[in-house]
C-alpha cells in the first residue's frame, strides 16, 4: 500500500471500529449488571460490573458501575469490597443520591462502624424525610450505638406516621427486649400480631420473651405458634429442641432434630446436638439409679442402669456402678462383666478398689486362685488397704494355708500397729498353728489396746 493517506485512514477505520465494539460490550454489561444487581443475581452482577469497567466506560456509568458493585458485594456480605465500591463512588460522585447515601449506611452498618452510618443515613434522610425505611436503619445504628432513647423515639415515630408498619414495631420490640423491658416489648409484640396474624416472627419474639420471663410452658407454646405459620424455619426448629432439651423432653427434642435433617441435611451442629441429648438424658437415668439405690429399690436402679447404658455405652462409670449394686444382689457374674468392661474403658478405676471388688465376686464364684491374684492387685496399688489384707487372711485361713494368712496379718499390724485388730487375727492364726503362748502374747497385746475387746479363740497355755 504505497499511498500514505490511504493506509492512515484504514487504521484510524480499523481503531473507530474497535473502540465502537468496545462501547457496545461495556454498554451490554452495564445493562447486564444492572438487571442482575437488581433482581438478587449478585454474582453474575459483580461479574458483569467488572467487565464493563474493564472494557471501558464514561464516568457517568462509572459511577452507576460503583453503586451495583457495592449493592451486591453487600447482598452477598463481602462488605469490604462493598465499601471500597461506595467509597470511591461517594469521592468522585459530583453529586450524591439519596439512594447512595441511604447505601453506605447500610454497609457501614454491617461493618459495625455505627457512627460512619448514622451520619451517611441522616444526608439520606435530608433527601427522603419521609422515608420509613431509611428512619428505620438510622435507629438501628443509634441503638447499636448505644442510643437507644433515640432509636425507639424513631421507630415509635414511624408506627404512628403508619399504622400498619409492623417491621418498625418488630425493631422496636427486639429493642425492648434487649434493653429488659419485657412489659412494654409484649405489648408491641401482641399488636404487630393483632395487624398480622400471620407473621411468624411475632411469636418468635414472644417466645424470647416467655423464656427471659422463665415461663417455658409459653415458651413452648409460642415458638409452636412460630413453627405453624413457618414450618421450614430451621431457626424456630433449632430453638424448640433446645426449649425441649431444658424440660427434659429428650425423644420429642430429636424427633424435631430429625424433622431438622430432612429440611436442611447440612444444617451445622445437629450430630453435636444429638449427642448432648444422649448425654443429658443418660445423666438424668443415671441420677435416677443413684436415687433409687437410695431408697433401696435395687430393681429399678438395675432398669434405670441399663437404659443408660443402652445410650451411652461407653460411660465406665455406668457399668463400674451397675457392676458393685449386681454384687450386692449376689448377681456375681453380671457383676464380674461390668466391673471389667469399667476397668477397660477406664483404667483409672484402678484407684476406686475396682480389682479388690473383683476379688471379692471371685472369692463369691469360689474362683480362689483369681480372688486372691486380684486382690494382690489391689495391694500393689494400695498397700495400705485394710480390707484387701482382711480378704486374703480370710481365703488362705479357710484353705489352711496359716503361713500366707500370716504374713498379711503382719501387714495389717503395719499399717495399723495401734488398732487391736492385726494383733487379734494374728493371734487367732498362731492358735491355728498349735503355738498357743504366741497366740495369748497377741492377745494379750489386743486388751492392752482395748481392754472391752471379745477375743473368742482365746486360750489358756497348757
Amino acid at each position: 500500500m504505497k499511498n500514505p493517506n490511504i493506509k492512515s485512514m484504514l487504521i484510524i477505520i480499523f481503531g473507530s471500529l474497535f473502540l465502537s465494539q468496545a462501547s457496545i460490550s461495556a454498554e451490554k454489561n452495564l445493562q447486564k449488571c444492572r438487571e442482575f444487581s437488581r433482581i438478587g443475581l449478585h454474582l453474575p452482577a459483580i461479574e458483569q460490573c467488572q467487565k464493563a469497567m474493564k472494557d471501558g466506560v464514561n464516568s457517568e456509568s462509572e459511577l452507576e458501575l460503583l453503586y451495583y458493585l457495592a449493592n451486591s458485594y453487600s447482598s452477598i456480605n463481602n462488605n469490604k469490597m462493598a465499601k471500597e465500591a461506595i467509597t470511591k463512588l461517594l469521592k468522585t460522585s459530583p453529586s450524591i443520591s439519596t439512594n447512595e447515601y441511604y447505601l453506605a449506611g447500610l454497609i457501614e452498618i454491617k461493618l459495625n462502624n455505627n457512627k460512619e452510618a448514622i451520619y451517611y443515613l441522616e444526608k439520606a434522610i435530608l433527601g427522603e424525610p419521609n422515608s420509613i425505611s431509611i428512619k428505620r436503619q438510622l435507629a438501628r445504628a443509634l441503638f447499636q450505638s448505644g442510643d437507644t432513647r433515640k432509636a425507639n423515639l424513631i421507630l415509635t415515630g414511624n408506627f404512628y406516621e403508619d399504622s400498619s408498619d409492623t417491621q418498625s414495631m418488630t425493631q422496636l420490640s427486639e429493642n425492648l427486649i434487649s434493653e429488659g423491658n419485657l412489659i412494654k416489648a409484649k405489648l408491641i409484640t401482641n399488636r404487630i400480631i393483632e395487624i398480622n396474624p400471620g407473621y411468624s416472627y411475632a411469636y418468635y419474639l414472644k417466645y424470647i420473651i416467655s423464656i427471659k420471663e422463665d415461663d417455658l410452658q409459653n415458651a413452648l407454646a409460642n415458638i409452636n405458634k412460630a413453627i405453624m405459620r413457618d414450618r421450614e424455619n430451621i431457626r424456630y426448629l433449632m430453638e424448640k429442641v433446645k426449649l425441649l432439651i431444658t424440660n427434659k423432653k429428650y425423644d420429642l427434642a430429636k424427633y424435631n432434630l430429625t424433622i431438622i435433617e430432612q429440611l436442611s441435611p447440612n444444617t451445622p451442629g445437629i450430630p453435636n446436638l444429638y449427642e448432648n441429648i444422649i448425654d443429658l438424658q443418660a445423666a438424668d437415668l443415671h441420677s435416677y439409679a443413684r436415687e433409687m439405690i437410695k431408697q433401696k429399690d435395687y430393681e429399678s436402679a438395675i432398669s434405670y442402669y441399663n437404659k443408660a447404658i443402652n445410650l451411652n455405652p461407653s460411660d465406665a462409670i455406668l457399668y463400674f456402678e451397675r457392676g458393685q449394686l449386681l454384687s450386692i444382689m449376689k448377681n456375681y457374674k453380671n457383676a464380674e462383666n461390668d466391673l471389667i468392661i469399667a476397668s477397660s474403658l477406664n483404667e483409672s478405676l484402678v484407684a476406686s478398689n475396682v480389682n479388690l471388688m473383683l476379688g471379692k465376686i471371685y472369692y463369691q464364684l469360689g474362683e480362689r486362685d483369681k480372688s486372691i491374684a486380684f486382690i494382690d492387685r489391689e495391694l500393689t496399688i494400695n498397700v495400705n488397704n485394710k480390707e484387701a489384707l482382711l480378704w486374703q487372711i480370710r481365703s488362705y485361713s479357710e484353705a489352711g494355708e496359716y503361713d500366707f494368712a500370716e504374713d498379711y496379718a503382719e501387714k495389717l499390724i503395719e499399717v495399723d500397729p495401734v488398732s487391736p485388730d492385726g494383733y487379734s487375727i494374728l493371734g487367732d492364726i498362731k492358735l491355728m498353728k498349735g503355738d498357743i503362748q504366741k497366740s495369748n502374747e497377741l492377745h494379750n497385746k489386743v486388751i492392752e489396746l482395748d481392754p472391752n475387746y471379745n477375743i473368742a479363740t482365746r486360750k489358756k497355755s497348757e
